[in-house]
């Protein structure tokens, strides 16, 4: 039997089938919020049940020393954490790495309790098609959203719990995943609109000599520099044909970019 903490939970891991069954039972019979398949699970924390997972952490302890002559440390406030069981067919247990995934505007971040340099180059090969960063110093791998093929993807990843050689226990907050995905799905929509309205706009695009691939600034200094060159003022000696074909360029670049400002400015 292995006993891991995090700061969230306390896992209890054993190849053991009646062990497991045993803790099996404890967890469904007097916990509430418990979920779980076959051979792991969950329960999680309830202020009304405290007794009871005082009682489960202290017959925990007996087991553990009973199999390892060993106490398992910091269980004094461990009754708060979420209790994980996980049953493992193998007879030597597989290396186990947390994970805890965090949402940042256009990226994914997983925390890693370890620096494992082959599970990392295994995750970056996993997500290949896509733009991955690895951060050493803090164990942090960014995972950059690209479409909402990212997201299969990484569901894809984190619904299972075994990569490689390593068991993998990922903690996400699923209400906060679930405004990512709203919040990717909503840029998407702006960027289909964006592009849609741009192909109307195609003629402004072309008089400022720029595409919908510039933003607005890259546009303002383009609009400057064309505005420079047939501003009337600066077309004072010219013949009356060019005076004239100046005004004409220098009115329709002012339209262009006052009708692209509006573009980018509502859709921003």
């Amino acid at each position: 039997m292995q006993v891991v903490q995090t700061l969230e939970s306390i896992n209890v891991n054993t190849d053991d089938i009646t062990v497991f069954h045993y803790f099996k039972d404890l967890i469904t019979k007097n916990f509430s919020k418990v979920i779980g398949r076959k051979n792991k699970i969950f329960s999680f924390f309830e202020e009304n049940e405290i007794p009871q997972r005082r009682y489960f952490l202290k017959v925990l302890d007996q087991k553990y020393r009973k199999n390892t002559n060993e106490s398992i440390q910091n269980l004094d406030k461990a009754h708060f954490k979420t209790f994980r069981l996980n049953f493992k067919q193998n007879n030597m247990l597989k290396p186990i790495i947390f994970i805890k995934i965090d949402f940042i505007p256009g990226n994914i971040l997983m925390k890693l309790s370890s620096n494992e340099k082959l599970f990392i180059v295994y995750v970056k090969n996993f997500f290949k098609d896509f733009k991955t960063e690895y951060n050493e110093l803090n164990c942090t791998l960014s995972l950059e959203y690209k479409n909402e093929n990212t997201l299969e993807l990484f569901e894809l990843f984190v619904n299972e719990n075994e990569h490689l050689k390593y068991c993998i226990d990922f903690c996400i907050n699923q209400e906060e995943y679930k405004q990512f995905r709203q919040s990717v799905k909503n840029k998407e929509n702006l960027k289909w609109k964006f592009n849609a309205l741009a192909k109307l706009f195609n003629n402004y695009f072309e008089t400022l000599q720029c595409t919908p691939q510039n933003d607005l600034s890259e546009i303002r200094q383009k609009y400057l520099m064309l505005v420079k060159i047939y501003h009337p003022d600066f077309n004072q000696n010219k013949s009356k044909i060019e005076k004239f074909h100046a005004r004409e360029q220098f009115e329709k670049i002012q339209i262009a970019y006052d009708n692209l400002k509006a573009l980018y400015k509502n859709n921003a």
